[in-house]
């Protein structure tokens, strides 16, 4: 069987990502700020992810097994006039009329699966996923033995949530190899999970990553699908064993990492940390939560000095910024203008960051300055009125400046606030980390 497009038409032309991260977020929604919370609401920009992710990695596997790819004896068309204006209506953006030539394109009899599926390619690359099925649904009815083109249809069919029809795109795939086979299985699990069908996307993307252990997309989704549903301990054996085909992969080893710390092995986590930032020193996120696990633990002097150079990297985590203004309180630390103004960045660049207020009210505090903390106070219990911690201290201040009734009434709500199973911290923490490795590109 000929595969004329395996190696170069498997969407691997810069389209892929973000349709990872609208299934993921379609599954796992809740996850506040980015992908895995923008991504809800944002599905057209999300999808192009997919075929960045898809295509470098699991066409990469498929690859492996597949012919080398054989030109097909057919006209070309890439001196077309009219494919030269599709070309560029695409690049200036100009939607409409590339869909028109499309669809005056594909009247024509007898176009090759390459031109097709190169077509569709370049449709979805701009987002514009109506447009790339039609390439490859044609490309199905000439060309049935093309796997890719069955593969691409079920990835453009996702970017627009046609959930059932990316479903019956791969269960028609012409399967020829046990890549395509885990390729359909893996893709399948995404789409189930994005469906909430938690049983069956859990058995098929364990067959993937089972069948394939050393491809490090089918670890690292398996691996979140364990975050998401919080079974840690679970996680972390994938992450492991999918670093030890991966060894220098950031994204693997921070997996294990935040999978370890959740799952409350704490010095296993800032184990696999210190390896990671061995071999990638500024790589922000393994900065912070080193920096988070040493404060858990008590390692206060340590944490600051692992924030503290991650501070000074080229691209520091705003996150950090927060965590090293509230070690330095932890440690009792007088330099509150360098606090202050580290609050002030966490505030800037972390959504209604109702800690940061929090951690500020505490610094004015310390400084005697009582108006200024209950200010803060008032802002992080407007911002997440069921902050149990904001209420607490709000009452406790309203006390010590003689506000009686203002502080029963925090009290009151204070009360009614069950305690949280995750501290605050944790579960800002913990979604960070989710976006960041739902927004990974495994490496190649």
């Amino acid at each position: 069987m000929n595969h004329p497009a395996s190696a170069s038409y498997c969407l691997q032309v810069g389209a892929a990502g973000k349709i990872f991260t609208l299934l993921t977020a379609t599954a796992h929604g809740g996850l506040d700020g980015v992908m895995l919370n923008d991504l809800r609401g944002d599905a057209p920009l999300l999808a192009v992810m997919l075929f960045i992710c898809i295509a470098g990695i699991v066409c990469a596997a498929i690859a492996q097994t597949l012919p080398p790819p054989q030109s097909e004896q057919a006209p070309q068309l890439s001196s077309d006039a009219s494919v030269e204006s599709l070309e560029k209506a695409l690049s200036e953006g100009k939607a409409e009329k590339a869909h028109d030539l499309l669809t005056q394109i594909l009247k024509r009899p007898h176009l090759t699966s390459d031109f097709l599926l190169r077509v569709g390619i370049q449709f979805a690359e701009q987002e514009l996923y109506g447009g790339a099925a039609e390439a490859f649904t044609r490309c199905i009815q000439e060309h049935p033995e093309i796997f890719e083109a069955y593969y691409n249809l079920s990835l453009a069919d996702i970017a627009q949530q046609k959930w059932e029809e990316a479903l019956a795109s791969l269960q028609q795939a012409p399967k020829q190899s046990r890549a395509e086979v885990l390729a359909c299985s893996y893709l399948r699990g995404k789409v189930e999970d994005s469906q909430g069908k938690t049983t069956e996307a859990e058995r098929d993307l364990s067959d993937a990553f089972a069948g394939a252990p050393e491809n490090p997309a089918y670890g690292m989704d398996l691996g979140l699908f364990y975050i998401h549903e919080h079974a840690y301990l679970q996680a972390a054996t994938v992450f492991e064993r999918a670093a030890g085909f991966n060894s220098r992969s950031s994204f693997l080893l921070l997996g294990l990492s935040v999978s370890r710390f959740l799952a409350g092995q704490h010095e296993l986590s800032i184990e696999a940390l210190r390896k990671l930032l061995s071999m990638q020193p500024d790589f922000a996120p393994a900065q912070l939560l080193l920096t988070f696990a040493l404060s858990v633990e008590g390692r206060l002097e340590d944490a600051e000095k692992v924030a503290r150079q991650g501070l000074n990297s080229p691209h520091p985590s705003p996150y950090l910024y927060y965590l090293d203004a509230s070690v330095l309180l932890k440690l009792q630390s007088r330099e509150y203008k360098r606090i202050f103004e580290e609050l002030s960045v966490a505030q800037r660049e972390i959504p209604s960051c109702s800690l940061c207020y929090l951690t500020k009210s505490k610094a004015h505090q310390a400084q005697g300055n009582f108006k200024a903390a209950i200010a803060d106070l008032e802002i992080a219990t407007r911002m997440d009125s069921s902050f149990p911690e904001a209420w607490y201290r709000l009452a406790s201040l309203y006390r010590r400046v003689g506000r009686s009734a203002d502080a029963s009434r925090a009290q009151d709500q204070f009360q009614k606030l069950k305690a949280d199973k995750e501290g605050r911290e944790i579960q800002m923490l913990r979604e960070n980390f989710l976006q960041t490795l739902d927004a990974a590109q495994p490496p190649q």
